[in-house]
């Protein structure tokens, strides 16, 4: 076996040479280096289990470090007593195996070794996948289990399931496995379970291994979450490494962006996706009519009255009982009039019901999709973040459609993401209500929001700091719809407040007009204007989200055959769409109530965001913990608005965890959510 040797040894050199010329330690790592204070920590005896022989990371103590390159290759000289002991290991192993388990040390999802470096050292030659060892964990201090959120899941993780192999980094990663399995893990798994997931997972383990090295930052634990996203039961239970190795060629563009560090490509101007077609308008002129070059190559263009762009919106309730959805209903109605004829909608209700005899109540998402596909579609609006993964899957499966959600900042190459840039709305908002606080001497603005999720926070700060603007003494007392138990309306009229930020609409599908920036007066029964007829409501100012004005804009990239230019499609990156004022995408409605003053300089700061001059953001920002930014530092970029998870100085109140949520904000923070 001295061949073998030789060959593990000249890895091991070659190890040590690029460790020494990288400027890096060029032996194995000793976790008595790592961790010397390791010998006072808590541990936990785990028992005998396989371990997955690429965690192990070094060696215990300090004594055989020097044996071993990193890669636990050996170095010592072919005539030594090692190097026999070494070749007998190797000679054990492929005809009976190791007899003994090895003992290892756990530390933060890395073992290192007390007993067994050699028969590591083997079973790394041999390209073993998993050794017997005798585990202990060493139990980290709260304050590393802070600074690892992802270790720390891992143990809660690990009391149900008992295996190592899947190592994942991001946040929720663990839950979302069980979910996908369903089961909980508030108690042990059966074992036969956890045999299943192990073996579903080294089965995506064996056919990503190649692929693996393109992706050096992503563990294979999360690119097993995304697999286990996008397919659910049919990866779960039809792991074949046929089915897997088929599944995986579909989703290597998503593995690919979720292994980009700039995972997300923002697309702010809509100037920018309309004049990607500038050079087609032009070609156009050159070379028209049927059968042209132009049209062969760009068939877009082809679309016509006779030939519509057929565009679905799949909406998981009914526009007559969700604002949010009634406000895309009048979006889809507008694009249908915008094109002459060259475009066709279609909606398509997935809201579980499946009424019989009528064409748009499809019941599940999957339902709706094919219908959608079935009738023609050419392109799928999703109007809700909870619909992304679903969209996901489907993007996949009908790859000749194209697919959008509406939600911002998430990473997924197959389904594009569009969204409103609210805030310059709500800070225009936060001026009206903040002139109306002052102007009754209350100084407090009540202020309803529903879900923290991405975007959402810019929304409350820009309000409150322009609230400050007029009345620099205002307070915002912040309430939200989505909290268990939440009554926000009245809880914020018993405290006295007249001045409210309602929903976000100049509509509401229960009928009162409780909306946008309204002052609130009670009255006696029956002489109010909202639902109980006990408050007397004036509507003051209304942020607008202009849905039909977006979707007229991506449709028209389509139908121009600009949709996939390079300039908005970007390599290994999602391409989210994040439009303004500037693009027509978000205005606000000024009522005559308001004080012709306040509506002017309202008037003023709309054009100065509109041209540029002026966001909300500039200048001093301060938290309720404290300074954010000084005027002179660098300005926030549109990723620190969009992630935003800090309240404005003025601001009474929290941003709620999501165990304090209704059960439709914890699915919709589970996936868009900023904490």
């Amino acid at each position: 076996m001295n061949e073998e040797y030789l060959k593990a040894r000249k890895a091991g050199e070659k190890e040590y040479k690029v460790r020494l010329a990288r400027g890096e330690y060029p032996y194995l790592a000793a976790l008595d280096d790592i961790l010397p204070e390791n010998g006072t920590l808590q541990q936990q005896s785990l028992g005998l289990m396989e371990i997955p022989v690429e965690m192990i990371a070094g060696t215990k103590t300090l004594a055989r470090q020097n044996s071993f390159a990193p890669n636990f290759m050996p170095l010592l000289d072919i005539n030594t007593e090692f190097s026999y002991k070494w070749s007998n290991l190797v000679e054990a192993q492929i005809k009976e195996g190791f007899n003994d388990p090895i003992r290892v040390y756990e530390y933060l999802h890395r073992f290192y070794v007390l007993e067994g470096n050699k028969r590591v050292s083997v079973s790394r030659f041999l390209d073993m996948p998993a050794i017997m060892a005798d585990v202990t964990r060493i139990i980290p201090t709260a304050d590393v289990l802070q600074t690892e959120p992802a270790y720390a899941e891992f143990l809660e993780f690990f009391k149900a399931v008992p295996v190592y192999d899947m190592e994942c980094t991001r946040p929720g990663a663990y839950k979302e496995i069980a979910e996908i399995a369903g089961i909980s893990l508030d108690k042990p798994w059966p074992m036969d379970k956890v045999r299943h997931l192990q073996a579903v997972y080294w089965s995506f383990a064996k056919v990503t291994s190649e692929l693996s090295e393109k992706l050096p930052e992503m563990t294979m634990g999360d690119a097993f979450v995304v697999y286990l996203r996008i397919f659910r039961g049919d990866a779960m239970y039809d792991g074949s490494e046929k089915e897997v190795g088929q599944r995986l060629r579909q989703i290597t563009k998503e593995l690919y962006t979720q292994h980009n560090n700039d995972k997300v490509s923002l697309v702010e101007s809509s100037d920018e996706v309309l004049n990607a077609g500038n050079l087609i308008n032009k070609a156009e002129k050159i070379i028209a009519g049927p059968g042209s070059l132009v049209s062969k190559v760009l068939p877009g263009i082809s679309y016509s009255v006779n030939n519509p762009l057929k565009a679905a919106f799949i909406y998981n309730r009914c526009p007559e009982h969700s604002n949010w959805i009634y406000n895309h209903e009048a979006g889809r109605l507008r694009l249908e009039e915008s094109f002459g004829g060259m475009v066709k909608t279609a909606r398509f209700i997935a809201d579980g019901k499946n009424i019989e005899g009528s064409p748009e109540s499809a019941g599940s998402f999957e339902e709706a999709v094919a219908a959608a596909v079935s009738w023609g579609a050419d392109v799928v609006f999703t109007t809700s973040v909870q619909q992304i993964d679903d969209a996901l899957r489907a993007a996949i499966r009908y790859k000749d459609v194209k697919f959008l959600n509406c939600s911002i900042n998430l990473t997924h190459q197959a389904v594009r993401t569009y969204y409103a840039k609210l805030y310059e709305a709500k800070f225009l908002a936060g001026i009206v209500a903040g002139a109306a606080a002052a102007s009754d001497g209350s100084h407090r603005i009540g202020y309803c929001s529903d879900y923290p999720i991405y975007g959402t926070i810019a929304g409350i700060n820009a309000f409150a700091i322009g609230a400050a603007m007029a009345d620099p003494v205002v307070q915002i007392d912040l309430e939200w719809s989505a909290k268990q138990d939440s009554n926000w309306w009245w809880s914020m009229v018993d405290k006295g407040i007249h001045v409210i930020s309602a929903i976000d609409s100049t509509h509401n599908t229960d009928g009162s007009n409780a909306y946008g920036v309204c002052y609130v007066e009670r009255v006696a029964p029956g002489e109010g204007t909202d639902l109980s007829g006990t408050c007397r409501i004036t509507n003051l100012a209304a942020p607008i989200w202009k849905w039909g004005k977006l979707y007229e804009i991506i449709v028209k990239t389509i139908i121009d055959g600009t949709y996939n230019a390079r300039l908005v499609d970007k390599k290994d990156q999602a391409t989210n769409y994040w439009w303004g004022m500037i693009s027509g995408v978000v205005d606000i409605e000024l009522s005559d109530e308001i004080s012709p003053y306040t509506k002017q300089l309202v008037d003023i700061l709309k054009s100065d965001i509109i041209c540029g001059a002026m966001n909300p953001f500039d200048g001093d920002l301060r938290s309720q913990t404290g300074i954010v930014r000084k005027a002179d530092d660098e300005p926030l970029s549109s990723m620190d608005i969009i992630t935003m998870d800090w309240l404005n100085e003025n601001i009474c109140g929290e941003i709620p965890v999501a165990e304090a949520l209704t059960d439709e904000g914890k699915a919709t923070v589970s996936v868009s959510g900023i904490k």
